[in-house]
């Protein structure tokens, strides 16, 4: 019971912002995203009934923080599976975590598929999206390469709320240049972001 899964990173191109339901992480609107190669979260899961809990370790180091979502997110797998048993996370990712480069997005994207693989689930591409979605609203793009579409969706229980492939990487060579100017975390998250933005901003509404 246990899968190691690389996923890459992804930058909206057409962002999304704000939350319709942020219990379910479903947008408000969709999205179109770009997947950046060169940038990617290392996720091993390992599913052991030694442990009692669930446990993570990001960049070499202990991210309790973090591990409420993370176990959120192996919850909703081990539902399928109908299993209860505690996983050991291990992440790391090829680039700085937390300062807006979307490392939630490929860190959430490889926690998903690979706890998946290590639970034998034969989950589809898009129903892989919907999980991930569900622990990061941008990992749910990156499952995939390329160019790729967000739909919001409209159901309540999110379940056309997911991504898939627009166009393949080559379609439109683009590349995008990214310069560290610095490793420090982001003082504001995006998911605080979002959620000051949506009740604060009197341009909000008519974003959306």
């Amino acid at each position: 019971m246990k899968s190691q899964v690389r996923a890459r990173a992804n930058i909206a191109l057409v962002k999304y912002w704000g939350k319709a339901d942020p219990e379910l992480n479903i947008p408000a609107v969709g999205s179109i995203s770009i997947t950046l190669d060169r940038l990617w979260s290392d996720t091993e899961v390992e599913f052991d009934q030694a442990l009692t809990g669930d446990t993570l370790l990001l960049d070499g180091g202990s991210r309790p923080e973090q591990l409420e979502r993370v176990s959120r997110s192996l919850d909703l797998l081990r539902q399928r599976a109908g299993v209860d048993t505690y996983a050991r996370v291990t992440s790391d990712n090829n680039f700085p975590t937390g300062v807006g480069l979307a490392s939630s997005a490929s860190g959430f994207a490889a926690l998903t598929t690979a706890a998946a693989h290590a639970l034998q689930l034969d989950l589809s591409p898009r129903e892989l999206s919907i999980v991930a979605r569900q622990g990061s609203g941008s990992a749910a793009r990156s499952v995939f390469g390329g160019y790729v579409e967000m739909y919001a969706g409209s159901a309540a229980d999110g379940r056309d709320s997911f991504a898939e492939p627009l166009l393949a990487a080559d379609a439109w060579p683009l590349e995008v240049i990214i310069a560290i100017t610095g490793r420090g975390e982001k003082k504001v998250g995006s998911r605080d972001g979002m959620e000051r933005s949506a009740s604060t901003s009197p341009y909000y509404p008519a974003w959306v």
